[in-house]
């Protein structure tokens, strides 16, 4: 569905671009693929381990003004390689004072990225400390008021996944290595710290400062290890016997109550569903100030970003539970059987993705569900036919963060839909119980799943996992259902392109669901194994209508050609609701009055399924008539908060004087922040001068997660208003909300292309938000101007961040071709006329109307007339001096009338 379940930033290392936060493309047209490795990506394999660490005890002091720690790391070491007489471990920027083996000194080799300590040959089992102080770039953040944002608290989070522990202790910093930790911290009075584990003790060593001691006694990851120091409330629940906290910041506790009230639920199902009680002593979430991401699932004790917490406004329309569920079931699937090496990082993340949609499905029903899961479809789809295609399991990449994408995120819990659709809730879930029971506090890789699901199914898949998991691609399919002579023809074209690594053809199941005249149902399963082919059914009589792929079982693109007809009476009694709204969907490529009263019946229809009756407002905005128009324009109010952003977002489609003047109350108030923000987007694309005001007036008005200032920003860029760019221009300084800045960076260059433009765009390259600066580099690229390359090529030198790193690779590969600002260009110009020729198509079907109404009353012409005495000339002629003519009803009176037409 184009409104996506999601509104919150993703989860650890996931990189979500959600389409409330910018309406700006993540991912470039369908045909501009690249290959997902870029020049000189070498291939990655599981590294040496000679020593396990059993465990690890740290003793840090945080020095909040010096944004620095100190302390002693010591790791209890034991042989796994009888030969080896050196442990690398990974360390970045440390300042080293010591390194002792059992309390003796120990020769060292440190190189400011891996430190290399001598252990002796005798040696069987020992502790290594190191002492050592570092301010951390990355790993460990410490936040402070400034005279810009004088409201940020004093905090200290960490970070770590996927290898940031590195910059603030010394470890072996891969997924592979488990051990237990201790973490020792002291503090200055009045912060609290938050860790893993169990907290053991809380002194004061001294005045002024408050000593915290966590352990955690099951063995974990370094990536997965926490540090937070802050003031916060604290609110107790339990699900059971697992104790509860959420920490919130102090004054939000009402709203942290309301935003985690089902955690304990959610804990309570995964452990039935799973047959795996919850699996640690307890469940922390803390919410931390500025946090990089969304959520990340740190053993025990997960890290929330601030806009986890929802205002009672927030709280009409939008949820929290889906990063909650995501996170809360990483503690299974991530903390509990942990991926081997990141190139198997689906089972953390695919499962976590897959979770989410499990809740939904549990809380709110099955259409839901389906939603969700077409949420993700969708996503994938935008990166794979966009930017590039990728096997799921994947060891070539530069650095492991380049490989949590749309690939391993949505597509990864795809692969387990369809697994769950394959052999069944009772099996899959079975399967499920046995691969956490097996595995557990130990590491995984796929083919550890696959044989759990084989054992308990008596399936083999290794052909589904080779297909889904191991190969890049999906099938595009073309599906044209026809029935002649008792026999229903179903033809199946896959037309995606073949490449080296992408396969020719998919071989799939494709199901269908037969409804006759009287409402019963037949289901047929066709065994898709060929580019192009036909299957035949014998039917008596012509299907009502056929529902194809009704539980999507397809993980791919697919276009309907179905009868009309069908697809009208799918829309209304189509058991499910996806079956509808794949109906309204497939509707919006056909304009005849029929049709749209048929999409307009559905949207009045307030006992229908949400997303049924969004998909037809949107289907009605896809079609552009003027009679969808008026039907949109009469629901702009109606009560359903999602059916209401897609009335708006639709009417956005209509570039009318008359579609801003029933968008802008809507951008001026709503009860609902994001209808409010997907006004004032429409508005923008109505592209009328007019709403540049309006735009102004609610660019600064405050909302959760600045979503009401993005929209505005967003509008103002598609409105391309030249008066707009000092406003831009300023939103993307510092000191505005993050948000805020990302949407400006993102509007700059549909804006103004100029050099100013792209100074202003160079200097943000420096920026501390490595989210931003990734942007920074979509937008340069964006401006297509490629005296940008020597301002990339410097930060692409310095920067520490992944992300930021491979966007920017990205862009200096691609920059220098024809300018995206003037490919945004053309498909405006493409899309005015669209939309001229579509109002010009709805006159002339109302002139034909009135032609049929008056020959209908008349009699027959004169010869030689045209219409009634040239009336349909005349009144031509007047619709083009401007002069519209007024709206009749089309009355199929007459035989020899024409039906009335209307075109996108």
């Amino acid at each position: 569905m184009s409104l996506e379940h999601r509104v919150h930033a993703g989860c650890g290392c996931g990189f979500r671009n959600l389409n409330f936060l910018s309406e700006s493309k993540e991912f470039g047209e369908k045909g501009a693929l690249r290959p997902f490795a870029l020049s000189g990506t070498a291939r990655h394999f599981e590294r040496d381990r000679p020593f396990a660490v059993d465990h690890l005890k740290l003793e840090l002091e945080l020095d909040f003004p010096r944004k620095s720690v100190s302390g002693t790391a010591t790791l209890s070491l034991r042989r796994i390689d009888p030969v080896s007489t050196e442990i690398a471990l990974d360390a970045i920027g440390f300042d080293l004072k010591r390194v002792t083996v059992d309390g003796r000194p120990a020769p060292f080799v440190y190189d400011g990225k891996v430190l290399r300590a001598a252990i002796p040959a005798s040696l069987e089992a020992g502790e290594l400390a190191i002492t050592y102080s570092a301010t951390p770039r990355r790993g460990l953040y410490f936040l402070e008021p400034d005279e810009h944002v004088p409201n940020r608290p004093r905090q200290v989070w960490s970070q770590c996944q996927e290898e940031d522990a590195r910059h603030f202790l010394p470890c072996h910093d891969k997924p592979h290595v488990k051990m237990t930790t201790e973490m020792i911290v002291t503090v200055p009075n009045g912060n609290d710290v938050l860790s893993n584990g169990e907290l053991l003790s809380k002194e004061t060593p001294a005045e002024g400062a408050w000593r915290f001691h966590w352990k955690m006694n099951a063995p974990h990851p370094s990536y997965l290890l926490t540090l937070v120091a802050g003031e916060f409330a604290e609110l107790k629940d339990s699900a059971g016997t697992v104790p509860l906290t959420y920490l919130v910041p102090k004054g939000r506790e009402g709203d942290g109550e309301a935003t985690f009230a089902r955690t304990p639920d959610m804990v309570n199902y995964f452990g039935e569903l799973t047959g795996v009680p919850y699996p640690w002593n307890k469940y922390a979430q803390v919410v931390v100030s500025d946090f990089i991401f969304g959520g990340m699932e740190n053993t025990t004790a997960t890290t929330m970003y601030e806009h986890i917490l929802l205002d009672e406004r927030a709280r009409l329309d939008i949820t929290s539970d889906d990063l909650i569920a995501h996170e809360l079931a990483h503690q299974w699937f991530g903390d509990y059987v942990t991926c081997r090496d990141w190139s198997e990082g689906w089972l953390n993340e695919g499962f976590a993705t897959f979770m989410e949609h499990i809740w939904r499905e549990k809380h709110l029903g099955r259409d839901e569900y389906e939603v969700a899961i077409k949420g993700d479809l969708d996503a994938y789809l935008g990166e794979a036919t966009g930017r590039y295609r990728r096997p799921i399991v994947c060891q070539t990449y530069d650095a492991p963060l380049d490989l949590f994408d749309r690939h391993l995120y949505e597509k990864g819990g795809l692969v387990l839909h369809l697994l769950r659709r394959e052999i069944g809730d009772t099996l899959f879930w079975r399967g499920v119980g046995n691969y956490l029971r097996r595995h557990g506090r130990g590491v995984v890789e796929t083919r550890d799943l696959m044989r759990a699901l084989e054992e308990v199914s008596g399936r083999s898949l290794g052909q589904l996992f080779d297909q889904w998991v191991y190969r890049p691609g999906h099938p595009e399919l073309e599906v044209q259902i026809a029935w002649d002579k008792k026999v229903l023809s179903v033809t199946v074209k896959q037309t995606q392109a073949a490449t080296d690594d992408v396969p020719n053809v998919f071989e799939f199941p494709l199901e269908l669901v037969l409804v006759d005249g009287e409402g019963k149902t037949r289901r047929e399963s066709l065994r898709v194994s060929q580019r192009a082919e036909t299957f035949t059914l014998p039917v008596e009589e012509r299907p009502s209508f056929v529902v194809v792929d009704p539980e999507m079982r397809v993980l791919g693109a697919v276009t309907l050609k179905v009868p009309q007809d069908m697809l009208r009476e799918q829309l209304t009694k189509a058991e499910s609701a996806r079956g509808r709204w794949l109906a309204a969907h497939a509707l919006s490529k056909n304009d005849d009055p029929v049709t749209i009263a048929a999409l307009a019946a559905r949207l009045a229809d307030e006992s229908e399924f949400w997303a049924v009756r969004a998909a037809s407002a949107e289907s009605l905005g896809d079609i552009r008539a003027a009679e969808g128009f008026d039907v949109l324009s009469e629901h702009v109010n109606t009560a359903h908060h999602k059916v209401r952003r897609a009335v708006v977002r639709a009417l956005g489609r209509f570039k009318t004087p008359k579609a801003a003047s029933v968008l802008r109350p809507k951008a001026l108030h709503d009860a609902s922040y994001l209808v409010e923000a997907e006004a004032a987007r429409a508005l923008g694309h109505t592209k009328q001068p007019s709403v540049y005001e309006t735009l102004l007036d609610v660019l600064d008005r405050p909302s959760w997660a600045d979503v009401i200032r993005v929209g505005a920003i967003d509008g103002l860029a598609t409105l391309r208003d030249d008066r707009a760019l000092p406003h831009l221009m300023s939103r993307t300084r510092y000191g505005h909300a993050t948000r805020a800045r990302r949407a400006a960076i993102l509007a700059l260059p549909k804006v103004s292309g100029d050099r100013k433009a792209r100074e202003a765009l160079e200097e943000l390259l420096d920026d501390g938000d490595p989210h931003l600066r990734v942007d920074v580099a979509r937008a340069l690229a964006d401006l297509g101007d490629t005296k940008a390359r020597g301002a990339l090529r410097a930060r692409l030198e310095m920067d520490l961040d992944p992300r930021v790193r491979r966007r920017i690779r990205e862009v200096l590969r691609d920059l220098g071709g024809d300018s995206k600002r003037a490919l945004d260009q053309v498909r405006e110009e493409l899309e005015k006329m669209q939309n001229e020729h579509s109002e010009l198509k709805s006159r002339l079907a109302l002139l034909e109307a009135k032609l049929g109404e008056a020959s209908s009353t008349r009699g027959p012409l004169p010869k030689g007339t045209n219409g009634a005495n040239g009336s349909a000339t005349k009144a031509l002629k007047a619709d083009k001096n401007g002069v519209s003519a007024k709206k009749a009803p089309a009355k199929a009176s007459s035989k020899k009338a024409k039906p009335a037409r209307r075109s996108r």
